[in-house]
């Protein structure tokens, strides 16, 4: 077990794997979570981006890892991180919303405004270029999945001692 992670209530970290696995690069949340589960002392979560859902599994943990596709015009499969403590830093995020039109940054922005935000919470996304129904996920996406998977695992290692 890593030391002290989970301190708070005794949760571990939380990582929620965000996509529709029948939308191409949306699934790329739910693949790289595969990745994640079961291979360490965190707590994974696949969920399909509602916002108050996600508000509802972050809202009492101590430490929150959002894995999601983007859509900011930056190349395919290029891998993002966002840490959520700076308001300003969702202006403009490329997180895809969910189906139901209220996904990732606008259940970051709703929990900042009921203070219902975790302790910390950071986003890690890879860059999208497929989003059709029925559609698999593109090659750049499915080539830097381990990649965005290592960088989730790196930020628990080093971030799960402070809590």
């Amino acid at each position: 077990m890593v030391e002290g992670a989970g301190s708070k209530d005794g949760l571990p970290p939380l990582i929620i794997g965000v996509g529709q696995p029948w939308r191409g690069d949306d699934a790329a949340g739910l693949d790289a979570l595969a990745l994640l589960d079961g291979g360490g002392p965190w707590d994974c979560r696949p969920h399909h981006g509602e916002g108050l859902g996600l508000i509802a599994l972050w809202e009492d943990r101590p430490l929150v890892l959002v894995i999601d596709a983007a859509q900011s015009g930056a190349a395919a499969g290029t891998l993002h991180r966002l840490e959520v403590d700076d308001s300003a830093a969702l202006e403009g995020a490329g997180f895809r919303c969910s189906s139901h039109a209220f996904g990732v940054r606008e259940a970051i922005e709703t929990a900042r405004a009921l203070e219902k935000l975790p302790d910390r919470l950071i986003v890690h996304a890879v860059e999208g270029a497929r989003w059709d129904l029925g559609e698999p996920l593109s090659d750049a996406v499915a080539a830097a999945l381990p990649a965005l998977a290592h960088a989730v695992r790196r930020d628990l290692y080093r971030l799960a001692d402070a809590f």
